[in-house]
């Protein structure tokens, strides 16, 4: 039978509810304890530093085991676009990059979601084309933020890309229209 593409979603069952409750209220705990920790000085580690990642990395876990038990193709994409930007603020808290050079993952991040949808998505092509356009948006911005190039240099290539994102897009439009499956 054709779809349009989306995949269903069915809900979860009692127990499965109750298991991604548990998971969520663990995984915030452990990030509670984690922040006081790093609060009272048993951890190492500046509670300002610590808490993005901390919290990103709880609620993103947490969606995941979710989407992971109930196979749902839009939680996996939320938990991978928040799990990218908790990596994102971790590299930031451990390493001398600063959000200045790492601020790219961020572009990447809804391409790092189709990443992780694209297991049970329904419609693989659509999840690839967002992957190569995000990825590749945030190629060029990793330009200037790695300090390869200036703007300069780096919004030209952007333009270039985006113009070659637009054309591959009408070609495929009108492809589409002429096989008559629009």
């Amino acid at each position: 039978m054709p779809t349009n593409g989306m995949t269903e979603v069915l809900p979860l069952g009692k127990k499965q509810k109750y298991a991604c409750n548990i998971v969520m209220g663990v995984m915030l705990v452990t990030a509670g304890v984690i922040l006081i920790l790093a609060g009272t000085g048993v951890i190492k580690a500046s509670v300002s530093d610590i808490a993005a990642p901390t919290v990103l990395f709880a609620f993103g876990g947490a969606i995941l085991f979710s989407a992971l038990i109930g196979k749902n193709s839009l939680s996996m994409w939320i938990a991978g676009v928040i799990l990218a930007c908790g990596a994102t603020s971790l590299f930031v808290s451990v390493t001398v990059a600063g959000y200045g050079n790492l601020y790219p993952i961020y572009i990447a991040a809804p391409g790092v979601g189709c990443l992780f949808s694209i297991w049970y998505a329904e419609a693989k092509f659509p999840q690839i084309k967002a992957m190569i356009f995000f990825g590749g948006l945030s190629a060029c911005f990793s330009l200037n933020s790695s300090g390869l190039c200036g703007w300069g240099l780096t919004g030209g290539v952007i333009a270039a890309f985006l113009g070659v994102c637009i054309i591959a897009y009408a070609i495929e439009s009108y492809v589409k229209k002429e096989k008559g499956d629009a």
